[in-house]
């Protein structure tokens, strides 16, 4: 099963819009919180589902 957004989140105890936020690089998210969270996706195998973005 892949790793979700909601993954990332559960294990960071992080929102969902918080993860989502950090993988997008918006600017009012920390730079510790960008880092934590892009390392937990990339251990994680996370890949951004193409068709739910739309």
């Amino acid at each position: 099963m892949s790793t979700t957004i909601k993954d990332i989140a559960q294990l960071l105890h992080l929102s969902v819009s918080t993860v989502s936020k950090a993988l997008n690089d918006y600017p009012d998210v920390a730079p510790e919180t960008k880092q934590r969270v892009q390392e937990a996706a990339r251990s994680l195998g996370y890949r951004p589902n193409v068709i739910a973005q739309r």
